[in-house]
């Protein structure tokens, strides 16, 4: 986590002074503070997943990943449910949403395209996403369409049909949620076989075999939280490049000729190939993946799993007593301001728990990752919509106001028309900046209409 994120853990103890110390502090200001105190207690529970990641491996890394990738909105989503805030928690579901899919993956886009031009990605995980979130608006938009028409046929007992219709959609998303993690995460009934994909057919078994260790590593490098890992990335790329243009030079070379001493030594290895390795480590290229007893130095370097584990209790705690404070913060501060509480819910609120993901998923673009981007950006905003939506759901029922999944008909177009957007420009396999802003523009289109005419019901008084 970047240091200046450290720095704004003083706003966490300046919130928890002012609340329950005698001092008399305005609420707006109360609500700002405890914001900024938010942003690198979520970024911590982010670090500490990542090392908890290091030690379970791939799969339950992923699924750790999944699981408290949006654990900040969940928290305030369920001491907002205590507090009887139902509008902002509705607000704040489909705010999130639409930030990740709108705004961080817009800016990510528009600043990684205006560095590096044309940005290329697979289409087959961005096919799926789309897939996922067709799936997430069914089950955000029936329940209003169900209600809107029952309520103009004046039929009896909408209010109670509409609350259990969502409760069972709620069920229909959490069932579509655990699917996608059984086939994403742990491959079931998937042969797709991600390393063979990447490699060249034309390279000989011994170049195929340092590419699938470099890419070996490369995978355990961008899911670690060492800090430069860019420029590792980078420079573990340029090495297996090196290594498939010498393989390529090789074969047109010496095409259809024995191998002799001249090129070859005694143990058969290419001592041009290892001599291309070498001159990528000597330069400061990572070397571990060809070098076995680097991993014992590598695996030192790892954060012991009960201090990432007492990181995560932590953090999580601290969350859940600044969320407190900032929820409690909302209505007087609105009443201040004259904002309604929706506008506050869909902007603010999804930017501050997801504030260190923005920052991150930014450097992903800069660094031509965009399959990280995607999984970032749509895939949090589907985390959303199938897991901490359905939860807040079914979690109403012990409270004191239930949760439906009944919202406004603009955040709802607003929602339709996101994932359409981000369908049609994905379907490609690459991306150029000027889409990147037009998701923007319509993020920010979507904040105008909210902040001027608030979050009108769908059905008029």
């Amino acid at each position: 986590m970047p240091r200046w994120l450290y720095f704004l853990l003083i706003f966490a103890v300046l919130a928890i002074a002012f609340e329950y110390l005698p001092l008399h502090v305005p609420s707006w200001l109360l609500f700002v503070i405890a914001a900024l105190g938010i942003v690198p207690l979520a970024a911590l529970i982010g670090q500490s997943v990542e090392g908890v990641a290091e030690h379970t491996g791939e799969r339950i890394g992923g699924l750790l990943f999944a699981t408290f990738g949006n654990a900040t909105e969940l928290i305030i989503g369920i001491i907002s449910l205590s507090k009887g805030l139902v509008d902002v928690v509705s607000a704040t579901i489909i705010g999130t949403v639409l930030g990740n899919l709108l705004l961080v993956f817009g800016v990510a886009v528009c600043i990684g395209g205006f560095k590096n031009g044309r940005l290329h990605f697979e289409t087959r995980p961005a096919s799926q996403y789309a897939s996922l979130l067709a799936l997430s608006i069914g089950g955000l938009l029936l329940p209003t369409i169900a209600e809107l028409f029952a309520t103009r046929a004046n039929q009896p007992m909408v209010v109670e049909r509409g609350v259990l219709l969502s409760d069972v959609i709620a069920v229909m998303l959490l069932i579509g949620y655990v699917t996608s993690i059984l086939f994403s995460v742990f491959r079931l009934g998937d042969k797709y076989q991600e390393d063979e994909a990447e490699i060249d057919p034309l390279v000989g078994a011994r170049s195929a075999a340092a590419i699938l260790r470099l890419l070996s590593y490369r995978q355990h490098v961008a899911q670690s939280s060492v800090a430069g890992k860019s420029g590792v990335l980078r420079r573990i790329d340029g090495t297996v490049d090196a290594i498939v243009a010498h393989e390529a030079k090789q074969t047109a070379g010496v095409a259809g000729a024995e191998p002799t001493e001249a090129t070859t030594t005694r143990d058969g290895k290419n001592p041009s190939l290892e001599a291309t390795l070498a001159l990528h480590s000597s330069e400061g290229k990572p070397a571990a993946p060809a070098k076995e007893e680097k991993k014992p130095a590598e695996d030192a370097k790892k954060v012991p799993l009960w201090r990432s584990l007492l990181l995560l209790a932590l953090a999580t705690v601290g969350v859940a007593i600044i969320s407190e404070i900032l929820v409690g913060t909302i209505e007087p501060m609105t009443a201040v301001l004259h904002w309604n509480a929706a506008f506050v819910g869909l902007i603010f609120i999804p930017l501050i728990g997801g504030l260190p993901e923005y920052f991150n998923t930014i450097s992903m673009a800069l660094d031509k990752r965009m399959g990280m981007v995607l999984s970032a950006s749509a895939g949090s905003s589907i985390q959303i919509a199938l897991l901490m939506a359905p939860i807040l759901v079914l979690i109403s029922i012990f409270m004191p106001h239930r949760l439906d999944l009944i919202f406004s008909l603009v955040e709802l177009a607003v929602l339709a028309l996101a994932a359409f957007l981000f369908s049609e420009i994905t379907k490609d396999g690459e991306l150029v900046w000027l889409e990147g802003l037009l998701m923007v523009l319509l993020y920010a289109m979507m904040g105008a209409t909210l902040f001027l005419f608030g979050n009108s019901p769908i059905i008029p008084a």
